[in-house]
């Protein structure tokens, strides 16, 4: 079942000492869509200097989908991520994760806090169109009370659930609809890439391309208007070296193949007269880290429009030109038909210089005196009109978000 992000919140998680909201709601724009009477952002982006909190917040929103999918599968006595704020006095004080989400023709507020060996609290709720919410799920500890759709699951409530394990994640595992709805929503429907290891995504990739012949053409498609210099693509077997398979196996690796699938771009070659006369294959491996990085990124951005999904990347501008992120921007704003939200973290500053965004698309990451994270919207700043250029404004530290780099001896 599609599901679509309206706001996050996180709270005691590493560098987020106080509760921080992101959100995905806006005022109605060509960069909305209307989903069960609100109006989401396709696109959002997020700044900051390095250290203040931008990964931080796409690793807590991983911890909170993480347990959703997961947790019931926790072994009994497990020890939970817990990963408070360390530069407080406060001790055992709960790590907070809430979120907000459209789910079908409904809306829901779910959120849990957690200690190192147990659930503290949980709870979930569908917020009505006259803003009143319904109780589906209350739990203090050990004391979980059931409503609604979750009723029909008071025994997972009271004999089947750990203390380290997540009621809804369970209430799934014994096949209450509504459970298993949001679980699959939340396992299915959201993509996460992060930047340094975007080629890890390059067998999911090149699994689409070798299998699907439309998301092939439409991965080539994208390449050729990125000026990669590509003609075509195929996927063939290429024979692993002797000495590649010694160090596998010297590595644990067992049952190692002879060969393995690779792709093989063909680029147009040219006589000395600049004619073209052909093509010459080359091995993926052997494609600029630009090319590698917009390929890999490539099968999950494909993934996401066609089926309406959520993809968050981190370090969105990692071995890619400005002018790739704004072509990724772009398939998000320009190209969606299916309402997909696309969510990164960045340091490119030619996105905030781009008019046809607002200003409620930009956040902004910061950590004050006390090493504590702070997180704000763009459109906090009421004094900034939508067709100014943000990014002079965020160099020059109107928004704050900068990191200070003292070069003094």
């Amino acid at each position: 079942m599609k599901i679509s992000i309206i706001e996050f919140s996180v709270e005691n998680f590493k560098i987020f000492k106080k509760k921080v909201v992101f959100s995905m709601f806006a005022r109605k724009s060509k960069h909305t869509f209307d989903s069960n009477g609100e109006n989401l952002l396709k696109t959002s982006l997020i700044y900051g200097p390095n250290a203040s909190g931008k990964s931080t917040l796409l690793q807590a929103f991983i911890l909170l989908r993480n347990g959703i999918i997961n947790s019931a599968n926790n072994p009994e006595g497990s020890i939970l991520p817990y990963q408070p704020f360390m530069l407080s006095s406060e001790k055992d004080k709960p790590v907070f994760c809430e979120v907000i989400f459209s789910l079908g023709k409904k809306i829901f507020k779910y959120n849990f806090s957690f200690l190192q060996n147990e659930i503290v609290t949980e709870n979930l709720f569908e917020i009505l169109s006259s803003g009143k919410e319904e109780k589906y799920l209350t739990r203090k500890k050990q004391n979980i009370k059931v409503f609604a759709d979750l009723e029909k699951s008071k025994d997972v409530a009271e004999v089947k659930t750990r203390k380290e394990v997540l009621f809804l994640s369970s209430a799934s595992q014994w096949n209450n609809e509504l459970a298993m709805q949001i679980v699959d929503g939340f396992k299915n429907n959201i993509n996460i890439i992060s930047g340094p290891d975007s080629g890890n995504y390059r067998g999911y990739t090149m699994n689409l391309f070798k299998k699907d012949g439309n998301k092939k053409d439409k991965i080539l498609d994208f390449l050729k208007k990125a000026d990669f210099c590509i003609k075509d693509g195929v996927v063939e077997k290429m024979e692993i070296p002797e000495f590649a398979r010694k160090q596998m196996s010297t590595m644990g690796a067992k049952n190692i193949s002879n060969e393995v699938d690779t792709i093989f771009f063909a680029h147009n070659k040219f006589d000395a007269k600049g004619t073209e006369i052909g093509t010459t294959k080359f091995n993926i491996g052997d494609e600029s880290a630009g090319t590698l990085k917009f390929f890999d990124v490539l099968g999950p951005i494909v993934d996401t429009l066609e089926n309406g999904k959520v993809l968050f990347i981190d370090e969105f501008d990692n071995s890619l030109h400005p002018y790739l992120t704004k072509f990724i921007i772009d398939l998000f704003e320009k190209n969606n038909p299916k309402n997909a939200q696309l969510v990164v973290t960045t340091h490119d500053t030619s996105l905030l210089s781009r008019k046809e965004l607002n200003k409620e698309q930009f956040w902004f990451t910061e950590k004050d005196k006390f090493g504590a994270g702070n997180l704000f919207s763009l459109a906090e700043f009421k004094t900034e009109r939508n067709d100014i250029e943000f990014s002079k404004r965020y160099l020059e530290g109107r928004f704050g978000a900068l990191p200070f780099v003292d070069l003094k001896d």
